[in-house]
């Protein structure tokens, strides 16, 4: 079993298209070609932590792309993430797992904070703030994660594909450094 992140899908979104000037002519086009990219690299039986905004729109639209999605998936509820619709979602297993405002996981003596929204969690070691919700904006610490579908940092991936929890350590490992000099130099030491 493999682990994933990802967030902000915003399937069935059409205005998303030009708000954050996806790589799309339609919306069809766009949910079709993220579905592609997410199933490429998610196997049946992976898990895929969804961060939030993840489709657009009433009960039929969810049905038309859960299914279609390789993976259990864990939801933690974003801000365009209808509650009664989610929560049927959760009724009826097409989601593993529901978070409305966030949960913690540590992975490889990393502790991550999974919400939406970016936390000011504090720069400190070893302590991450993996979200989405700002799309392109950049964050504004080294120790938060976007991992919007759109964010800068996952420029290089093809446009809709999760990120394996084992690059998200990676990105994690390459900051490390970085964090730990900035948190002694507030120390004074």
């Amino acid at each position: 079993m493999n682990t994933w992140l990802t967030s902000d899908s915003h399937f069935h979104h059409k205005n998303i298209l030009t708000f954050e000037n996806r790589p799309y002519s339609t919306l069809e086009e766009m949910n079709v070609g993220m579905i592609e990219a997410w199933n490429k690299v998610v196997k049946k039986g992976d898990l895929v932590y969804h961060l939030g905004d993840f489709v657009f729109g009433g009960y039929s639209k969810w049905i038309d792309i859960l299914p279609r999605l390789n993976g259990d998936k864990v939801l933690i509820q974003g801000n365009h993430d209808d509650d009664k619709v989610v929560k049927r979602m959760l009724e009826e297993g097409y989601i593993k797992e529901l978070h409305t405002v966030g949960m913690k996981m540590k992975y490889q003596k990393q502790n991550m904070w999974l919400t939406h929204y970016p936390m000011e969690i504090g720069l400190r070691p070893n302590k991450w703030s993996v979200s989405g919700h700002i799309h392109s904006q950049p964050n504004k610490y080294d120790n938060q994660l976007n991992l919007g579908v759109d964010s800068p940092l996952l420029s290089y991936k093809p446009f809709g594909e999760p990120l394996h929890i084992d690059e998200l350590l990676q990105i994690m490992n390459d900051r490390t450094e970085s964090i730990t000099n900035q948190f002694l130099e507030m120390r004074g030491n």
